[in-house]
């Protein structure tokens, strides 16, 4: 059990290799047990022109869903066969360049997207979709009314409505 605890999961060798890849320099995550099983990795560094900080967590070593923490992005039941997809997904160059002009998909060739919405009508959100193979992951967030989107999330906002920050037509 202990040379197991000491052993790289093959899902953070995945984010490794997913953060490498987008241009992630010393993307070595700090991977730790928590309790019963539970696992944490993290990583904070220099992708896409932002400063990111990406947090993966499971419940056990052999997990197939991991929570996948992006900045204050949230993404529940993420598989472990698309953690590195989404991550590519994310900070790939291309951004929202992968549908049409007008912003309208019918989710084949659209990359990972951040979209600004009203949730029941009255409360504002923003949405970052990503898509990987057949599978689609969302996160869900409240805007902060004077927070400046990251260089990585203003390449994959779709104007579709919001202002340029971000937020929400008055």
């Amino acid at each position: 059990m202990a040379s197991q605890r000491n052993t790289k999961l093959p899902v953070v060798t995945e984010a490794e290799q997913a953060v490498r890849s987008a241009g992630g320099q010393r993307a070595t995550f700090h991977q730790r047990h928590v309790r019963r099983g539970n696992w944490f990795a993290d990583w904070a560094g220099r992708l896409g022109g932002s400063d990111v900080y990406i947090g993966i967590t499971g419940k056990e070593p052999t997990a197939r869903k991991v929570r996948l923490l992006l900045d204050d992005w949230i993404f529940e039941d993420v598989s472990t066969r698309d953690l590195g997809g989404v991550l590519t997904e994310i900070f790939s160059t291309r951004g929202s360049t992968g549908g049409p002009p007008d912003g309208s998909s019918d989710g084949s060739a659209q990359g990972a997207t951040i979209r600004s919405k009203r949730l029941y009508l009255l409360f504002p959100a923003q949405v970052l979709r990503v898509p990987v193979g057949r599978a689609r992951y969302s996160a869900t967030r409240k805007p902060s009314p004077d927070a400046e989107l990251s260089p990585w999330e203003r390449a994959l906002l779709v104007e579709s409505g919001p202002s340029a920050r971000g937020g929400l037509p008055d």
